[in-house]
């Protein structure tokens, strides 16, 4: 059992494992593995079960267009033998074949940027989409990676008062009840209700109101992104395309240290990877909203997403959970090929007297904390 201490960063790499690995001909392609965006529909933040928004070659952001259109109020209609959406919104009726940039909207024909594509039995069509035919504005914010698309009715509510945003656009709770956290009305009660632990012993610690008003929003959306590229890397492996130096090297990038990280514990999991043939895909969306420090460390609450596709394992599949100290554990309620969601605290880390603006992902245990995190299968 190895250690994973901030001060010897081991950063975490996903393995999925399944009780008997596939056969060669079963198993999914190779993907590239995509940056999380997190996607705000009139204010709150949207857990999806499966496709996420992605960036296409062209750089064209794409999302799932039937979870996009019922958070706007819209009715969805399928017709899998012609495969074409059919979407009503308000006095519109607009439709979309897959596989063509061509729209029609109450008989008049529009050409998207993109084309309407089918991915994991979803329908995906370009953002640009939502903005020119379900009348809503979208704004693209990439210091964090966040589509933001707000109704007009929603917007006469921002403008009225009868809601009120934090600095990204996410709908607070009316009733700020907490001096322990910022309270979002898109988040459950037991995230909050997720201990702390500790990982130095010093007796300091600040909230998150208190501490949010130390940065600016740059530094925050930093560390945000600094999160979701680690966890980029580290919930997105596989056996077929694996390798250890890229994998090590990128890893020491992300990760907050003392200008040294022993290769050790990269090596024991490049081989675990190759030897259960793991393949895994996952995401990790920080709240900035949620950063605090804790006895000598700052944290930030964190949702993951991610599934296990192919793996002997099934109860280690990254750094996180794989061969874990005393304070981990790895989850023996992981089933193959179901996505899951988590939320935990992610630790921070940095030598710099410029700690907001030098924060990155400061150890490899932070989705499995023993008594620490919570999660659910999504459907």
């Amino acid at each position: 059992m190895f250690k994973k201490t901030l001060m010897a960063i081991i950063v975490g790499t996903t393995v999925f494992t399944s009780v008997g690995v596939a056969s060669a001909a079963t198993l999914p392609p190779v993907q590239k593995p995509s940056l999380a965006i997190d996607l705000i529909v009139d204010g709150k933040r949207v857990t999806l079960p499966d496709t996420e928004p992605f960036i296409d070659n062209a750089g064209n952001t794409m999302v799932p267009i039937r979870f996009v259109s019922e958070k706007l109020g819209a009715d969805v209609k399928w017709d899998n033998g012609k495969q074409i959406v059919t979407i009503i919104h308000k006095d519109n009726t607009i439709v979309m074949p897959v596989g063509s940039k061509n729209v029609t909207v109450n008989g008049n024909t529009t050409t998207l940027d993109a084309m309407a594509i089918k991915k994991e039995g979803r329908v995906v069509v370009p953002l640009r989409f939502v903005s020119e035919t379900l009348n809503a504005e979208v704004k693209w914010d990439g210091a964090w990676s966040a589509v933001n698309i707000v109704s007009p009715e929603y917007q006469s509510k921002i403008d009225n008062g009868a809601v009120t945003l934090d600095r990204w656009g996410r709908e607070l709770r009316a009733n700020q009840n907490s001096d322990e956290w910022i309270l979002m009305s898109d988040t459950p009660d037991n995230v909050y209700k997720i201990g702390k632990y500790k990982i130095y012993h010093m007796k300091s610690s600040i909230n998150a109101p208190e501490l949010q008003k130390d940065f600016i929003k740059e530094d925050l959306d930093r560390i945000v992104k600094n999160v979701k590229e680690y966890y980029k890397l580290a919930l997105n492996i596989d056996y077929r395309s694996f390798n250890f130096s890229t994998y090590y090297n990128t890893s020491f990038k992300l990760t907050g240290h003392n200008g040294y990280v022993d290769p050790t514990s990269y090596q024991k999991l490049a081989n675990f990877v190759k030897k259960n043939k793991v393949i895994v895909e996952g995401y990790a969306f920080p709240d900035p909203d949620t950063i605090y420090y804790y006895h000598g460390t700052e944290f930030i609450r964190t949702k993951f997403k991610f599934r296990v596709l192919n793996s002997n394992d099934l109860s280690q599949f990254n750094m996180d959970s794989f061969n874990p100290t005393e304070a981990s554990e790895s989850p023996k309620w992981i089933k193959k090929g179901q996505w899951y969601e988590t939320y935990s605290d992610v630790s921070l880390f940095s030598n710099s007297q410029d700690r907001n603006g030098t924060l990155k992902v400061g150890s490899g245990e932070n989705m499995f904390r023993k008594g620490y995190y919570v999660y659910k299968g999504l459907k």
